[in-house]
């Protein structure tokens, strides 16, 4: 199996700064650099999937179910020829919720019509309902349970590694940080504060020898010109 994950373009919550952090949205858009960014990404692995020594060739495409998430892999799905499959356990760290006031105030997330509406040929799981998709009671999601959850999805790669399937995941920095320290229980990363860092759109490869895993490359941004990469 080769694994390629992909963290979403960049979102108006990308651009704030000390200043305006008090315009955090709880489920951001694109902004319009970030909507240039996911065409460009969309042509890079449409245009290269039939070239073996690409790497690409993409036959499932999975993505988070926050909406900055969904939005990049729209134009994927379409220049791939895929339905994209929503994974929500690929959401960012501290999930769906909003500081008021010195108080965190959870929020279910986009429902399944709401995201079918807007991305008609996603497949979503039974989990998204017309409740959303995150649980508001967590509030803010802590970092051990973003633990437990990257342990879930890597061990469900694992059981996927004898396969012949290539799969793309669209996901969040952190979570994707997070995720591939489990993947190869990295005590650099985990003990030394190190981090495996995703520019907007960023690109990052593991090949997969029956349960085994090889980082092929990371934060592969090529696709995008200097003045384009953004974090």
């Amino acid at each position: 199996m080769r694994l390629f994950l992909i963290r979403h373009a960049q979102s108006e919550n990308n651009i704030l700064t000390m200043d305006t952090l008090h315009r955090r949205k709880v489920d951001p858009d694109l902004t319009p650099l970030g909507y240039q960014q996911r065409e460009r990404l969309s042509r890079f692995l449409a245009g290269q999937r039939a070239a073996s020594d690409s790497g690409f060739q993409i036959t499932h495409l999975y993505t988070s179910a926050m909406y900055r998430s969904l939005l990049t892999a729209q134009p994927l799905g379409a220049a791939l020829g895929l339905c994209p499959q929503v994974w929500p356990d690929l959401h960012e760290m501290g999930g769906m919720y909003q500081r008021r006031n010195g108080t965190i105030i959870g929020f279910a997330g986009m429902t399944r019509s709401a995201i079918l509406r807007e991305f008609q040929n996603y497949v979503l799981p039974e989990s998204v309902t017309e409740q959303g998709w995150y649980d508001a009671a967590l509030g803010l999601e802590s970092e051990s349970h973003m633990t437990y959850r990257a342990m879930s999805v890597a061990e469900a790669l694992k059981q996927r590694g004898g396969g012949d399937d290539v799969l793309a995941l669209v996901s969040h920095a952190d979570f994707l940080d997070c995720l591939l320290k489990t993947i190869f229980a990295d005590p650099y990363g985990t003990k030394g504060g190190g981090r495996y860092y995703h520019n907007n759109t960023a690109i990052t490869r593991i090949d997969y020898a029956g349960e085994k895993p090889t980082l092929a490359y990371a934060n592969r941004v090529d696709h995008l010109p200097a003045a384009m990469q953004t974090f």
